[in-house]
């Protein structure tokens, strides 16, 4: 499993590849993200990823057609804007969520995420990266998230 940064594919414009961020997050992570999360993402623009406190990681793996991305974590000002994972199903279970974490964390120095206490999967992610609770806030719609986070 290869974990890369982000970057421009030559020739193929950003659109194309956020659609293809767009699909696999709604066809392998829609049920457990919110729905202002899948927006934000739909928002998201190369300037803010080149932005300080930002970083997109996607997690490939060699396919007999050529690299198939097996999940993404995308962070914004540190996580304070969009603070995402999605992994597929298959890969689910081997740490590589928390993998991409523990890379956002090393490369950003600092990161913050939000999430749903009935977000047991999610929440043992974030714990396994390194995250630390910091804290509880309501979510629109009155559930309960809780804020994991990491500061060196």
């Amino acid at each position: 499993m290869l974990i890369e940064t982000w970057r421009p594919k030559e020739g193929s414009p950003w659109e194309i590849q956020q659609a293809e961020l767009i699909a696999f997050t709604q066809k392998y992570g829609r049920t457990a993200l919110p729905a202002n999360t899948v927006r934000e993402l739909m928002k998201l623009t190369p300037r803010h990823l080149h932005s300080p406190g930002s970083l997109l990681l996607l997690a490939k793996i060699k396919a007999e057609d050529g690299p198939r991305l097996a999940g993404f974590s995308c962070v914004t000002d540190y996580g304070r804007g969009l603070s995402l994972v999605v992994v597929h199903p298959l890969y689910r279970g081997r740490g590589l969520g928390s993998k991409l974490l523990g890379r956002q964390i090393s490369v950003l120095g600092k990161l913050s995420c939000r999430v749903p206490l009935s977000s047991v999967s999610g929440l043992q992610m974030c714990f396994r990266a390194g995250l630390t609770a910091g804290g509880m806030v309501k979510a629109p719609g009155g559930r309960s998230e809780l804020i994991l986070e990491e500061r060196r």
